[in-house]
């Protein structure tokens, strides 16, 4: 009786077994219809993602104010109804003037064309801003890819482990029907099938956060389910040396280029500063309607002269004076600070370029570990573990050892195919920290001999 309980114990685990790599099957074959390139996602996240949108605004809006700033300030209109005496309610024939006056300041000096400047050097900041985000994107949607790929290998060996139990537990129930094997080994096994598929579990639920995360910068459904990494692809390698790629850093890093454009951006402010202490020349022209003639006062009785309308006009010319001792300083001052907030700026540079370049060689021994490390579980360190748990598993059989060793080479198999992916995708997410850093897809960059 007991023995046939166990019986439909196994038939049962079997029957869930099969049920298993048959919905696993069945989600391989929906992954390989809807699966895409790294290259795709990234292409679909420059088009879609909504930061990099707004940062293209940004750009546009910029070039819009660098437009507007080069032209002259708006003119200024009056009118003006002068000495109206009270008791009359006719402000237009009654008052001794009506004055219609037209005003237009001319900043002088070129200080249009200075400030256009300063606009046209933020538009170039604006557009390092959208660089620097697009290479980050880039870098977070391959790193996120690589991270979902991994996950899904990871369960592909899980499910290809409980595949592998559980033909080994097929095996040993004859032997424990004919009492060669306690029950304590079979429920051994039966045991770590469980464990695999709690991992399995575990990493389906990382699997979905990550989905979130990617749909997040694809700029699609946060919802969406359909994302999905190719099973194979080709492991790229970096032709360029460390010193080319630190060059290169120093050249095309969009955010030590934006520090740049900031210092020059701050020096065409000092010249427009100091183009504020050229006078301002205003002028202005008035056109005066005098209905009553030229009245010496509102009291005059000039009735018997029979008064006529006389009709004149005045120009003005006026000029500020910001070199004034008491107006001079706001304009020396503004220079210091902008002076200030440049050497602020160098060091600010200087600091993120031994940062990033510390990063760089972070990312560089990374790759290079990630490179022979895979070599090594491909060639080496995977074939002797399957060879160890093959012979575990014959050992076990020919009752020469027991089922925790047997147990345990399954599990350092597994282990050790896990590092094997792990490595092989470290390898592609230290390459998008290497491109992040350098502000290139190296994959794409086209270097001549003795550019470096």
């Amino acid at each position: 009786m007991k023995n046939y309980k166990l019986k439909i114990k196994n038939y049962e685990i079997r029957r869930m077994l099969s049920f298993t790599i048959t919905i696993f099957s069945f989600f391989i074959m929906i992954q390989t219809t809807n699966a895409q390139s790294v290259d795709s996602l990234v292409n679909e996240a420059i088009v879609n993602n909504p930061k990099l949108k707004s940062l293209q605004y940004r750009i546009e809006a910029s070039e819009y104010r660098s437009e507007s700033v080069d032209y002259l300030p708006p003119p200024n209109l009056s009118v003006e109804f002068s000495q109206v005496p009270v008791s009359q309610i006719d402000i237009f024939n009654q008052s001794i003037s009506n004055n219609f006056g037209l005003s237009q300041m001319f900043p002088l000096g070129g200080k249009l064309s200075a400030m256009a400047e300063v606009e046209n050097k933020n538009t170039l900041v604006e557009g390092n801003n959208f660089d620097a985000y697009k290479i980050n994107l880039t870098a977070q949607v391959k790193m996120s890819y690589f991270n979902l790929w991994l996950i899904d290998r990871k369960i592909e060996i899980q499910k290809s482990n409980i595949s592998l139990l559980g033909d080994f537990a097929k095996a040993i129930e004859a032997s424990f029907y004919t009492n060669r094997i306690s029950q304590a080994d079979v429920l051994t096994v039966q045991s770590e099938i469980a464990s695999n598929e709690t991992q399995i579990l575990i990493l389906e639920k990382q699997r979905e956060a990550l989905v979130y995360n990617l749909n997040k910068l694809l700029g699609r459904d946060l919802n969406s389910k359909d994302v999905f990494a190719l099973e194979y692809f080709e492991v790229d390698s970096l032709q360029l040396s460390q010193l080319q790629l630190e060059e290169l850093l120093s050249d095309s890093n969009p955010t030590l280029n934006k520090m740049n454009n900031m210092i020059e951006m701050n020096r065409a402010m000092i010249t427009a500063n100091n183009k504020e202490l050229i006078p301002d020349l205003m002028v202005q022209g008035m056109l005066m309607r005098m209905p009553r003639g030229m009245i010496l006062t509102s009291a005059s009785d000039l009735t018997m002269l029979d008064p006529k309308t006389e009709w004149m006009y005045s120009l003005m010319f006026s000029i500020n004076l910001p070199f004034a001792p008491w107006s001079v300083g706001k304009i020396n001052y503004k220079e210091e600070e902008l002076a200030a907030g440049i050497s602020s700026i160098e060091q600010e540079k200087n600091d993120m370029q031994r940062e990033m370049t510390s990063q760089l060689k972070e990312a560089l021994v990374k790759y290079n570990t990630a490179k022979e490390l895979t070599e090594l579980y491909d060639k080496k360190v995977i074939p002797l573990y399957t060879s160890s748990s093959e012979s575990q598993t014959t050992a076990y059989q020919n009752g020469k050892t027991n089922i925790t060793a047997v147990i345990d080479s399954y599990r350092m198999l597994l282990m050790q195919k896990m590092n094997y992916y792990m490595s092989k995708a470290d390898i592609q997410m230290s390459l998008a920290e290497v491109e992040m850093m350098v502000g290139a897809n190296l994959k794409n960059l086209k270097l001549s001999e003795g550019n470096y």
